[in-house]
């Protein structure tokens, strides 16, 4: 085993609200709310107007990590509120207003070449999580993947990573908080159908990814093999970039000189800073992040620690997560496609969903006999998510889920998210 020290970090990005519920472009005053203040350094802006992202230092521990983090968000919560602004800890705001973008030479990089769609980004936010990658593995002075040839370094690398890429279908369906999206119940998770390259159709309408015809980018990445390939797939990346910046005339000579692991945003990268950064599930309450990210960590840990194998096979088709000897086997990438897409269009409502959650959780109990995630068992018996909370809530308030859902019920629906954040920040303390 590497004698290491795993690190753990987090990134979430929240809406800011007006006292209504309604999305407003609020993130200029909360940055300059934050000025000068000890939580300035983890407060950044995003490409929308609308939203604010904020962090945590890594530690060595969900917990230690977590617990800085909620004084964080305590203290962003207490300022917004001050200046008259909530924190919507959803994965987008189901109303229909358009936000204002944020212009730099990497956003507006964006907007040339995704046109209107980049407005969609605008409006969707998530939950990253940060898991320190074996020592070696990225250049500290070229934010590069390192040629790194025999290596246990980067066998346990391949490992994690695919395992993070197997666990996708099921962290997703944890952490959906986006049915409605512009007043439509389009999918339990609207959020990831909107990045993604997926497509859903309701009646006559149809809505896709805005990287629907870009999956090199926007697409689950599906499993590697080798540190090489990874390294070779970032570089591509760049390349393939630049070359639809040069295709609408939109100039490149700083971009350019932009590390190539910057290139590499879909569900899953590799972080210039030394981590891997799966960035694929909504933006949730603190208590599902938490759980979710538990989950994760626990395994990725007892990967390294056992020196277990992560093997993409048939035996994954019928068995997900089984683990025989040190081998976990999980689903070939045809069948996490086909997972990922039950788990964007139906949550739990899919037997096969369900059952790939159910075993995931079963393998990390097993793997981390004294950790529990009771939320997460919870939503495996009830087949409940945040999505299903919110359709419940548009019903119970007389509304039909397929048609076109008010402005005001939705902003009821954002403002009821927004003022639980006080008391889910005590339900995540606990759970840490």
């Amino acid at each position: 085993m590497l004698k290491r020290k795993s690190m753990y970090g987090l990134e979430i990005e929240m809406f800011t609200l007006n006292e209504e519920g309604k999305l407003v472009n609020g993130a200029s005053d909360i940055l300059n709310a934050v000025k000068g203040k000890k939580i300035e350094r983890y407060v950044r802006k995003e490409l929308s107007q609308c939203m604010i992202e904020l962090g945590a230092k890594e530690k060595r521990t969900i917990r230690e990590c977590g617990l800085a983090f909620i004084e964080n968000l305590e203290e962003l919560v207490e300022i917004g509120e001050s200046i008259g602004y909530r924190f919507l800890p959803l994965g987008c705001h189901p109303g229909r207003e358009i936000p204002k973008l944020h212009t730099n030479v990497w956003y507006d990089g964006k907007k040339a070449v995704l046109g209107k769609d980049v407005v969609k980004e605008g409006r969707i936010s998530g939950f990253h999580f940060h898991y320190s990658l074996p020592e070696g593995i990225v250049g500290k002075e070229t934010e590069m993947i390192k040629r790194i040839g025999r290596s246990k370094a980067g066998s346990i690398f391949i490992q994690q990573y695919n395992f993070l890429g197997a666990c996708d279908p099921a962290i997703l369906t944890f952490c959906q908080s986006t049915p409605i999206w512009m007043g439509i119940n389009w999918a339990k998770d609207c959020r990831v159908l909107i990045y993604r390259d997926l497509k859903a159709t309701k009646a006559d309408k149809v809505l896709r990814g805005i990287h629907y015809y870009l999956p090199l980018f926007g697409s689950f990445p599906g499993y590697e093999f080798t540190v090489e390939d990874i390294r070779v797939m970032a570089e591509k990346r760049k390349t393939e970039w630049l070359k639809l910046l040069e295709q609408k005339n939109y100039p490149t000579n700083e971009i350019a000189g932009y590390p190539t692991l910057k290139f590499m945003w879909g569900p899953l990268r590799v972080n210039k800073i030394g981590t891997y950064e799966y960035r694929g599930p909504d933006m949730n309450n603190p208590s599902v992040i938490f759980s979710a990210s538990r989950l994760l960590y626990h395994a990725l840990k007892a990967i390294e620690k056992r020196q277990l194998d992560v093997l993409p096979s048939d035996i994954g088709i019928e068995e997900p997560f089984v683990l025989e000897d040190d081998t976990i086997y999980v689903p070939p990438h045809a069948t996490l496609r086909h997972l990922e897409h039950q788990s964007v269009l139906h949550g739990f409502e899919s037997e096969g969903v369900h059952k790939y959650c159910s075993n995931l959780y079963s393998l990390v109990e097993k793997l981390a006999k004294a950790k529990k995630h009771p939320l997460l068992k919870e939503m495996i018996d009830s087949k409940k998510t945040v999505s299903d909370e919110i359709l419940d809530m548009v019903k119970k308030n007389g509304y039909d889920i397929n048609a076109e859902i008010p402005e005001d019920m939705l902003n009821h629906i954002s403002l009821y998210y927004a003022d639980k954040l006080s008391s889910e920040l005590k339900n995540a303390r606990k759970i840490l």
